[in-house]
């Protein structure tokens, strides 16, 4: 099976650094993407504690606005396929304590420009240069976390992420992830299941 490009891309961009050997395939993939996704669907005990501290932070509050204001946010997944503005609006609009930081970060890096619009879009939440700003500083609950992504994004464009703390390692970071697709298993080559009429001649010969 062809890995398809937006695995080159991701991906690619840190075997081009060093940061992987190789791009995982696209079945490797869709297998660590299942494993991501009790992960994808939950939340850390520090994360808990600090964004539910708001009413608009509680869970029947803020995830139909969060899905409002960034409707890709219902498809749970990797994120590999989003592009760089939906990626943002999740994190600007998502409370992530910094050990879950470095799987958006990396994402981001992985797309020309990705990093510097989230730098932009941080911005203009601490600054209040968009009509989202209160609602934005609401939905996260945790002070300081927009001007916290100004800071992580400007040092993830030197490669520097921040501490994934006792978070998996799998999946605190997209080269973590891309690590652990390489561990597993690949699809058969094509034509695995098919007929080997050679071999079936040879018995009947």
């Amino acid at each position: 099976m062809g890995t398809p490009p937006y695995l080159q891309e991701r991906f690619g961009f840190f075997v081009k650094h060093g940061h992987l050997d190789r791009v995982p395939s696209s079945w490797q993939v869709r297998v660590g993407g299942m494993a991501m996704l009790p992960v994808t669907l939950s939340e850390s005990e520090r994360e808990r504690a600090r964004s539910r501290t708001t009413l608009m932070g509680q869970v029947p509050i803020r995830v139909p606005l969060q899905i409002l204001y960034n409707p890709r946010q219902l498809i749970a997944d990797s994120g590999l396929t989003q592009r760089p503005a939906s990626i943002v609006r999740h994190v600007v609009s998502v409370y992530h304590e910094d050990a879950f930081l470095g799987y958006d970060l990396q994402l981001l890096q992985s797309h020309p420009g990705g990093l510097a619009l989230l730098r932009e879009e941080a911005a203009k939440v601490v600054e209040g240069r968009t009509r989202w700003a209160p609602y934005l500083r609401k939905l996260v609950a945790w002070p300081g976390y927009h001007a916290r992504l100004v800071d992580l994004a400007e040092a993830a464009g030197r490669f520097e992420y921040p501490d994934p703390l006792d978070v998996d390692p799998r999946f605190a970071s997209l080269v973590g992830f891309a690590k652990f697709c390489l561990s597993m298993p690949d699809w058969p080559e094509r034509g695995f299941y098919s007929f080997d009429f050679d071999t079936l001649l040879e018995r009947w010969k």
